[in-house]
């Protein structure tokens, strides 16, 4: 097998312990070239420093002054790996393990067929072990629908519309003849949805490599549950994506459909008493629709964006 130099990056904000789990499992893959660039965004507690002395020659720590979110933050790790002249660029979350394959099987794929732009694994919940993605599609609302259609496939492969943001890898030269960075105006959430449309928009496959498998804590970051800054971003970077990528009949069919289907939602957490939420969500419409992006910051005791 031949075996092209992939680079890893991992985000790191304020994660040490499930950045620490990651990275253990990642010593122990089988596959023979590639590095690890570990991005922190700003976390306190010196949390790089403790990488460094935990992990030492074995990553390459970038620190940055501030949190650049999802997007920036990765932006920066794919720029080095791009200098390091990696073929291959792996964005993986920190709350994630790996089973000891799973590179192997994530390049043999994409080493088939050239037209593969960006490729994933299977993944699993960490907790239940149990599957959660094997593929997915959008709808007219611009969700992401995860799917397990692809469940103890024969395949090696398959194509799929978009992958799961857990881990993706990308071409590098795809990303520099195309620019294939994440949006930074989106910051975090729905920033794989873009990528995958920009990559089919260039000509390239979206594909999931079916013997790659890595386990998940999905929602981790933000200790699990409905929280306000998930729905937030999941909402004003749908109204953002659909402003940027939909033509006007699709448009029509976005809104139609999107706004009924949230203010169903916002009458459920009434009912609820998630004030929080529904705080966020109208944050997120006025956000999206006047096309503002970037980080959501608390201002003046109300939640406005920077």
């Amino acid at each position: 097998m031949n075996y092209p130099k992939v680079s890893i990056i991992i985000l790191n904000w304020n994660g040490l312990e499930n950045t620490f789990e990651c990275l253990d499992s990642l010593k122990k893959i089988a596959y023979h070239n590639y590095e690890v660039i570990v991005v922190d965004n700003a976390s306190i507690n010196d949390e790089a420093v403790l990488l460094e002395d935990k992990y030492g020659n074995y990553i390459s720590v970038i620190r940055n002054k501030k949190n650049f979110g999802f997007c920036g933050g990765n932006n920066i790790g794919i720029k080095k790996a791009i200098e390091n002249k990696a073929d291959y660029v792996l964005l993986l979350n920190n709350d994630t393990t790996v089973e000891p394959d799973f590179l192997d099987e994530l390049v043999k794929v994409a080493q088939q067929d050239k037209k593969i732009g960006i490729i994933g694994a299977e993944i699993f919940d960490y907790f239940t072990k149990k599957p959660v993605f094997t593929n997915a599609k959008l709808d007219a609302k611009l969700k992401l629908e995860r799917r397990l259609d692809y469940l103890n496939s024969s395949k090696s492969w398959w194509e799929t519309e978009v992958i799961s943001g857990a881990c993706e890898m990308i071409r590098a030269d795809c990303v520099t003849k195309y620019n294939l960075l994440l949006d930074e105006n989106i910051f975090l959430y729905c920033d794989e949805i873009d990528i995958c449309l920009r990559a089919k928009h260039a000509g390239y496959k979206i594909a999931v490599a079916g013997k790659s498998k890595i386990y998940h804590k999905e929602g981790m970051s933000y200790g699990g549950g409905i929280k306000p800054i998930p729905v937030y971003y999941s909402i004003r970077n749908r109204i953002y994506l659909a402003r940027k990528m939909l033509g006007l009949k699709e448009s029509i069919v976005f809104y139609s459909l999107f706004f009924p289907a949230r203010f169903a939602r916002i009458l459920q957490w009434i009912i609820l008493r998630r004030f929080d939420l529904i705080d966020a969500n109208f944050c997120a419409f006025n956000d999206g629709i006047k096309g503002q992006g970037g980080k959501w910051i608390k201002k003046s005791g109300k939640i406005g964006n920077r």
